[in-house]
């Protein structure tokens, strides 16, 4: 019997022990389901004539958006060079990746939900689930409506079933947001929405759930055809899957500690880095085979060709990296506090990351361990009772260890079962542009760490799956150390302002990669990456209706001078992320 096999026979022998204890605990029968927790959102209830209650509910987001010099200004100071023998625009680092999809400059956002809830009044089952439409639009994307290809989308975002147990547990399957550590916590081992299954329990002031989910599955493939001569599809348990748990103790009203453990089974993902991922893309919508680059370099025993028009683009592969799909096991423990002391409120995280990749090939050693960690902390102030309504200003740091030798077997750059700092309430923010993927600053979308640089070992230990085999995730990436200052006010009740400035430095030295012919290597030295300066001011027109608007701006420091010159056009220009929101959510 596989892992899987034995891990899914397991949590099915112990729900069929917990469901044959006789007795579930209680309850008081549910009276309005809009407030029930086991549900999603949705705040107008259905009227029907049986024991089963449902509501429904939707949100609607447009957000105007104007971005400027995502790249820091590369594109301007190209100076008559191009990205990979031009097979790339010079706007190429101006590209950026979210929800709604491929982004750069200015566009108009909109994300729509609409929610449906069920459950009956003894609280036995429940049914969630989340239609969503996330795109820019414009005539082509609205009148797809998500039926005919990939410039419109319309799906199942979210469904999260239960059935209620005993011993006060009830077990999900869905997918649904879960995690360790983010929106109180400093988000930087993981939360998501990956299908799976998870069970959720109280006993007394502790509160667990313990779940398994699916992070890519490779025994699917939607065509007979795309299955022929598939190694992943053919191999079993080729996946990646997570195991994870989590204890949250309430001490008090005024303290919490919640404890977690993840296991990250790694298969099929490739060792590359993002200027080989970049390579390989621009190879393959060009339709230049590899007979055509061998021929060009002379690789195939004829003379190299420069003359042709294709040989720069094909002189790139002479960096590309090639290094098969190693096993990699990762582990993640670690746990958060949340203390309250009058009008300070403390918090502390710590996370260790640890594992091996085996079957590694044509690096330098077949097998790598993995030995990372991950620290954070946060002082915050209420002044309210000084000034008369909520002001609360922050103090914040964070720091992941980096990797400092290239030259040993040891992967010690940390990296979230995926790196999400964005979804902290602490020094998060949809409107950041750091966390909003920023290739330039080597960021994948949610995150800060600079996952997409590394000093020569790109085996990817962690990191969002969306982006998995494209670079990201580098367990040698050189770490980071990050120090937030912010203030959140509320001086009505319909008006909130939130600002941060997070600053940012990475703790080792990292091997960048030139896009530019002739291409080559540079060493760029560790240091201060920059300053981001985030604002947000949010004004409630009603209860069910807001209006938010966003400014951020980001400032390189030297590093980035560094990194830019390394990529092919040295730039320092400010970044900058404009952007307002129009709300709707019952």
């Amino acid at each position: 019997m596989s892992w899987r096999g034995l891990a899914i026979a397991v949590l099915c022998g112990f729900v069929a022990t917990v469901m044959g204890v006789s007795g579930v605990f209680a309850q008081q029968p549910a009276k309005d389901i809009t407030e029930e927790v086991i549900v999603g959102p949705g705040s107008v209830s259905v009227a029907t004539k049986k024991d089963v209650m449902m509501s429904f509910g939707a949100l609607v987001r447009f957000i105007p958006t104007s971005e400027s010099n995502w790249d820091f200004g590369m594109s301007d100071n190209l100076e008559g060079k191009s990205f990979f023998g031009g097979k790339y625009s010079g706007t190429l680092f101006e590209t950026h990746s979210n929800e709604s999809g491929t982004v750069r400059g200015g566009y108009i956002r909109n994300e729509d939900k609409i929610y449906f809830n069920a459950m009956p009044q003894d609280r036995k089952w429940s049914f969630y689930a989340a239609l969503e439409y996330d795109r820019p639009i414009d005539t082509d994307t609205v009148d797809n409506r998500g039926g005919r290809g990939d410039s419109s989308n319309f799906g199942l975002e979210r469904l999260n079933v239960s059935v209620a147990l005993p011993y006060e547990t009830r077990l999900h399957a869905g997918w649904d947001v879960w995690g360790f550590d983010h929106y109180d916590g400093a988000s930087m081992v993981y939360a998501d929405d990956n299908p799976g299954f998870w069970l959720d329990g109280t006993a007394g002031k502790l509160t667990y759930s313990i779940g398994y989910f699916k992070l890519a599955e490779n025994n699917f493939q939607t065509s007979l055809t795309g299955t022929i001569g598939k190694y992943e599809f053919a191999a079993n348990d080729d996946d990646r899957d997570l195991i994870a748990a989590y204890a949250d103790y309430k001490i008090n009203d005024k303290h919490k500690v919640k404890f977690f453990y993840g296991y990250d089974r790694i298969r099929a993902i490739p060792v590359r880095d993002f200027y080989t991922a970049a390579w390989g893309a621009a190879r393959s919508a060009t339709g230049i085979s590899m007979a055509k680059v061998y021929d060009l370099l002379g690789l195939d025993g004829s003379a190299p060709d420069p003359s042709d028009p294709d040989f720069p683009f094909a002189y790139g592969a002479k960096y590309t990296v090639s290094a098969g799909s190693p096993k990699t096991d990762s582990h993640h423990v670690g746990s958060y506090y949340v203390g309250n002391f009058g009008p300070v409120e403390l918090f502390l995280e710590g996370a260790y990351q640890f594992g091996s990749a085996d079957n590694v090939q044509k690096l330098k050693y077949s097998s790598y361990d993995i030995s990372a960690y991950a620290l954070a902390a946060d002082v915050a102030l209420e002044l309210k009772d000084w000034v008369g309504f909520s002001v609360k200003p922050h103090v914040g740091v964070m720091y992941t260890s980096g990797d400092d030798d290239p030259n040993d077997d040891k992967l010690e750059g940390y990296n979230g079962i995926e790196n999400a700092q964005r979804f902290s309430n602490r020094w998060g923010g949809e409107n950041t542009i750091i966390g909003d993927t920023n290739f330039v600053l080597g960021t994948a979308l949610y995150g800060y760490l600079p996952e997409f640089y590394g000093n020569g070992t790109p085996i990817f230990t962690g990191g969002l799956q969306n982006f998995a085999g494209y670079g990201n995730g580098r367990g040698d990436n050189p770490g980071l150390t990050m120090l937030s200052v912010g203030l959140t006010a509320s001086p009505k009740k319909f008006i909130i302002y939130r600002t941060n400035l997070n600053n940012f430095w990475w703790n080792e030295d990292i091997k960048v990669k030139s896009f530019v012919y002739p291409y080559g290597e540079t060493w760029v030295k560790s240091g201060y990456v920059g300053s981001e300066w985030d604002n947000e001011l949010t004004v409630a027109l009603h209860k069910n209706v807001f209006v938010k608007g966003q400014v951020s701006f980001f400032f390189p420091g030297e590093v980035i001078e560094d990194v830019t010159a390394a990529l092919g056009a040295k730039s320092d220009d400010t970044a900058s992320r404009v952007a307002a929101e129009l709300i709707w959510n019952f």
